[in-house]
């Protein structure tokens, strides 16, 4: 006969392995009726067979009885010893019970004295099972140890073979013993987990609207059984069968299918081959769409705020994407702490279904202090105030006031709620407008600047990596070389950057690379002293060479296209020189010449190239060499080389850089290092 090992798996139950003798070898055969129907003709089934059997029995010749003794009948097998069993057997003596007992005393005092080290003879993978999950015995005194070592072995022979099965191990047998002497004495457990089960096939079934024909069903439902994680070939363990039942059922509730549920589960093992199959069915329930939107929980914002991030339409087909979407796009903005988006999923009203939106409100308002440190630019200090709801209009204000050793600062800018417009191909794109002003005092290498701008912005993205921003600009600007004359620079300009990173981890690559470009324009015509253009480009790349080595490359190019850079704000044009630059150099020390003042040129160009070893997780260590300069003109650009080492520290904000330069103009060793706070 064939032994078939049938589980099948229910919300809350675990694995139960219910042996089956099926007569004659009759294979299991598998329909899509439902389980109360599967019952009802199994035992018919069963009944008739036993029916026809005993029939047959009946009608045959009784055989003549035996002239000789019957023989002997079989002793059936003798459980496991239990640690608690001190029943005696019928025919044992008074004193044959006593030896028993003693005896049984004996050894459980043995095991408990060698519950000092306890030894797990087991696979490597159930070792650390076994031991994160089976608590082990406390060491008595002697007169304790017999029942100190009692509830461990209980543990043992019931909970062993529980996690086997769990890992696929359906026939585990478990072993105690001791072995050496002394101090050397330990108890060994031992575990035979015998043949692991292979997943042998899976069937995956379909009911409910799911199950029928055109409008992508039978796309759907190929997709479903696609997502399936435990297929044919892999090992079974319960953590994956519950997993893959998890994730199947998810993927069919992704679309349409709100209330999709498993209508039923089982996995039948079979004995003799280790192998099992499983089986899983899913009920689709009909199909959902979303209807109004119903928001709870706002005091200070209107409900309109909410709206304005929300894409689909009532009778729109339910799609859970597009609701975390939607959560993730509340919770990400500045107004809001906490966001729960649910439905009812009720099968008897699938249609136009309300959107529930939970909100809980952030507070209003922010204020912070922050200190820190730079090589560029020295001690630095920053006072912010933040109000999510300026002027009770949902005006996100950011404010600060800034110093360090060459400028102070103070801006004020507004951004306003988020608008949603549509972008190639239908997609949709999510943009932040803002405005500001600022006001700033500058001294650094010679020249001082007083500057007053005002700027709008719009902020978008077409791909999550990538930045893109375009906006107007004008600035007011009093130049003061030392030893020159003083100069009035305005402009008004408008403006557009972009971001584009190829990278594997924004914050710390290892490969790939990152490019910024700019380009601005004023005219007289508008508002501005002087006609310009200006362009700007920087590309850095990451080249991993080992697991722990990497080769960055950067380089960085710039133009403004006018008569002379006079008339024209510093913003516009450029200097060279610092930690984020020519490293050998100070900061913004290479420039155009004006008076004894270093400003702003028409040209940039500089280039880096830097080798990293990364020695652990957290430390690595650099060397590198810089080139290049700015000035106004390009025949008066120097190489300007420097090069150096330094050291690499991982943070979560990415890679702190501690260097050490050598500048060959200037035969000066300079320290780049860069550090800061917030509170």
């Amino acid at each position: 006969m064939r032994s078939i090992g049938s589980m099948r798996a229910s919300a809350g139950s675990g694995i139960r392995i219910a042996p089956v003798e099926l007569p004659g070898g009759l294979p299991v055969q598998y329909s899509t009726v439902s389980s109360l129907e599967r019952l009802f003709v199994g035992r018919l089934a069963c009944g008739a067979w036993l029916f026809a059997a005993g029939f047959a029995m009946a009608q045959a010749p009784q055989p003549d009885p035996p002239r000789e003794p019957a023989p002997a009948a079989t002793t059936a097998p003798r459980p496991a010893e239990d640690p608690d069993d001190d029943e005696p057997t019928p025919d044992e003596t008074a004193e044959a019970r006593a030896r028993d007992r003693e005896a049984r005393r004996q050894r459980l005092e043995a095991m408990s004295a060698a519950a000092r080290n306890i030894v797990w003879e087991a696979p490597e993978e159930l070792k650390a099972i076994f031991a994160k999950h089976i608590t082990l015995p406390e060491v008595e005194t002697t007169e304790a140890r017999a029942r100190s070592i009692r509830p461990f072995l209980r543990e043992v022979n019931r909970r062993v073979p529980e996690i086997a099965a769990a890992e696929g191990y359906f026939f585990a047998k478990v072993e105690t013993r001791v072995e050496g002497e002394g101090e050397a004495r330990k108890l060994v457990v031992s575990v035979t987990p015998g043949p692991r089960t292979i997943v042998d096939r899976v069937i995956v079934e379909f009911e409910g609207d799911v199950s029928g024909e055109g409008d992508g069903r039978e796309a759907q439902r190929a997709d479903v059984t696609q997502s399936w994680t435990l297929p044919a070939g892999r090992f079974f363990r319960q953590a994956d069968w519950d997993d893959a039942k998890g994730r199947i059922l998810e993927k069919l509730s992704e679309r349409h299918y709100a209330a999709a549920k498993m209508a039923d589960s089982v996995a039948i093992v079979d004995a003799e081959s280790s192998k099992v199959l499983l089986k899983v069915i899913l009920e689709s329930g009909p199909r959902f769409t979303i209807g109004p939107m119903v928001v709870t929980g706002l005091k200070r914002y209107p409900e309109s705020l909410v709206r304005r991030y929300y894409t689909q339409q009532p009778g729109d087909a339910y799609r859970q994407d597009k609701v975390s979407d939607f959560q993730r796009i509340l919770q990400n903005t500045p107004f809001f702490a906490s966001v729960v988006i649910d439905i009812e999923r009720d099968p008897a009203n699938p249609s136009n279904v309300p959107m529930q939106v939970t909100i809980v409100e952030r507070a209003p308002v922010d204020i912070g202090l922050s200190l820190g440190y730079g090589t560029d630019t020295g001690v630095r200090g920053e006072v912010s105030y933040r109000h999510r709801n300026a002027f009770g209009s949902a005006l996100d204000m950011q404010s600060a006031l800034g110093l360090d050793r060459t400028r102070q600062i103070g801006y004020v800018d507004f951004f306003l709620p988020p608008l949603t417009l549509g972008g190639p191909l239908g997609d949709r794109i999510d943009t932040k407008d803002s405005f500001g002003v600022l006001f700033e005092h500058k001294s650094n290498q010679g020249l001082e600047t007083n500057r007053v701008a005002l700027a709008a912005y719009r902020q978008f993205k077409l791909r999550p990596q990538d930045d893109y921003r375009v906006g107007l600009v004008y600035q007011f600007e009093r130049k003061q070389p030392d030893n020159a004359d003083e100069s009035i620079a305005r402009a008004l300009a408008p403006v557009g950057e972009a971001t584009w990173r190829f990278v594997d981890a924004v914050l710390d690559p290892t490969k790939g690379g990152v490019l910024k470009v700019r380009i601005a324009a004023g005219g007289k015509a508008f508002l501005s002293t002087q006609d310009f253009v200006q362009t700007y480009a920087i590309y850095q790349h990451w080249f991993p060479l080992t697991a722990n080595d990497q080769l960055l490359l950067r380089g960085e190019i710039g133009r403004t296209f006018a008569v002379s850079r006079e008339g024209i704000p510093e913003d516009f044009l450029f200097r060279a020189g610092g930690s984020r630059s020519n490293r050998g150099y100070a900061f913004e020390s290479l420039g155009a010449r004006d008076g004894d003042a270093v400003v702003g040129g028409r040209y940039l160009l500089t280039g880096s190239v830097e080798y990293v070893h990364w020695f652990s997780k957290q430390w690595g260590g650099a060397v590198f060499t810089d080139i290049g300069d700015a000035g106004e003109e390009p025949t008066g650009l120097n190489a300007n080389a420097s090069y150096g080492l330094g050291a690499r520290w991982r943070t979560p904000a990415g890679p702190l850089a501690f260097d050490l330069a050598y500048a060959e103009n200037t035969r000066k060793w300079r320290v780049s290092f860069s550090v800061s706070v917030a509170f």
